[in-house]
């Protein structure tokens, strides 16, 4: 495959379909629905998860070993469930992974009402929720093509990317009064019922062909990667950012926030809210905004400012400004996501777009422990300031690359 292929922009330009209009497609209102829905249960459990562990007595470290075995498995699974998914179809892989969720959250919830689970059972059932995880989101993210025409791609993922973040929103709140007014167990048998009907929804999608692609039949996922210059350079920003967000947000943010007193740790909660917010402003609106514009120059463009952001975060006063700021970056980083979903979208021939997605995911899911102890090292020797600079930097770099690469340039 040439970059010419992959990079040239449609010399006929399609008329500017309306946002919602992938919602017209039976097929895609039923994908968004019920993955919103078990988007929704998740939240809902993660809330309960650690109430759960430590009130049968494990401490933290039963939170650590559970959490570490469904990352672990979730990294494990990324690139098989891709290419299960280019074998057999997204739509049975995605049925898979909901009914064993649904039955290890069963389990789980019943044992839980029971009384205190076993420490094995709740690992067991983080290892399962981590590797059908893991074989879902490659899945997932090569099934709307196959939904809606290309020229609805970026709205379709705009809509999928709004309203997935609308259930991180409201989850959280749903699971923590579920917590407080009755038990953990209910939440857990919450996220079960969730994939059982984005099962009974993925059941409910009929069969339909792939559109056609530009590019030839699918050869090897490693001739991909080789010949597409694009995709690997999306690979190193997924890299550069993903080595460096997950710390910034997970650890530097709330040690900052905790020790400033115009922020507090109420604050981190305000600020993530903020981010939230606007990443799902930013997501809802993302197909609007770039329709008929340069991709490549707004991706670099958005990175660019993304960058500086967040090194001033640790130098903006005041709560109100610090949130207005993370509200800005979470739009940035909606409107981010949109463009480079749809661009690995198109980039792939059609055999191999899954997993080709899964090596995306496989990046992503292996970043966030490193960032998450590079914080860590950076926190122990600096401030916190240190790791925020150090994360501007990374975005500044992968500009920098962005606008070196000619198949960006062009996309």
């Amino acid at each position: 495959m040439s970059a010419d292929h992959e990079t040239s922009p449609a010399k006929d330009v399609e008329p500017r379909p309306s946002p919602f209009a992938p919602l017209r497609r039976r097929g895609f209102r039923i994908l968004v629905a019920g993955q919103s829905l078990s988007t929704l249960g998740d939240m809902v459990y993660l809330v309960a998860l650690p109430f759960v562990i430590l009130g049968a007595g494990y401490a933290t470290s039963g939170l650590s070993l559970t959490l570490t075995g469904f990352g672990v498995a979730r990294i494990v699974t990324a690139l098989p469930g891709g290419a299960l998914a280019d074998r057999f179809g997204a739509r049975p892989v995605m049925l898979g992974a909901d009914l064993a969720r649904c039955a290890a959250l069963t389990t789980l919830t019943v044992a839980a009402a029971r009384g205190a689970p076993a420490l094995g059972h709740l690992v067991v059932v983080g290892i399962v929720l981590g590797a059908c995880e893991g074989a879902h989101i490659p899945a997932y993210r090569s099934i709307t093509p196959a939904l809606v025409p290309d020229a609805e791609l970026p709205a379709a993922n705009s809509l999928g990317i709004a309203s997935n973040l609308f259930a991180n929103v409201i989850g959280p709140p749903i699971g923590g009064a579920l917590v407080a007014l009755v038990a953990p167990w209910p939440a857990i048998g919450v996220d079960a019922v969730s994939f059982a009907v984005s099962a009974l929804a993925l059941l409910a999608i009929h069969r339909t062909p792939a559109p056609a692609r530009r590019l030839p039949a699918a050869g090897s996922l490693s001739g991909f990667v080789r010949s597409s210059p694009l995709y690997r350079t999306v690979l190193l920003m997924t890299a550069v950012l993903g080595a460096s967000v997950g710390g910034t947000l997970e650890v530097a943010l709330p040690v900052l926030t905790g020790t400033r007193p115009d922020l507090g740790p109420a604050g981190y909660g305000w600020l993530m809210a903020a981010l939230g917010a606007g990443m799902l402003g930013g997501g809802a609106s993302a197909g609007t905004l770039t329709h008929g514009r340069r991709q490549g120059r707004l991706v670099v463009t958005t990175l660019a400012i993304n960058g500086g952001l967040l090194a001033a975060v640790p130098h903006v006063g005041g709560l109100l400004p610090t949130a207005a700021t993370m509200a800005l970056i979470g739009a940035l980083d909606g409107v981010l996501a949109v463009l480079v979903m749809t661009a690995t979208q198109r980039m792939p021939p059609p055999g191999l777009l899954a997993r080709a997605q899964g090596l995306i995911s496989l990046v992503t899911f292996a970043m966030f422990p490193l960032s998450v102890s590079l914080a860590g090292l950076v926190l122990a020797r600096w401030s916190p300031a240190a790791m925020f600079h150090l994360t501007g930097a990374g975005f500044a770099i992968v500009a920098a690359c962005g606008l070196a690469s000619r198949s960006l340039r062009r996309l």
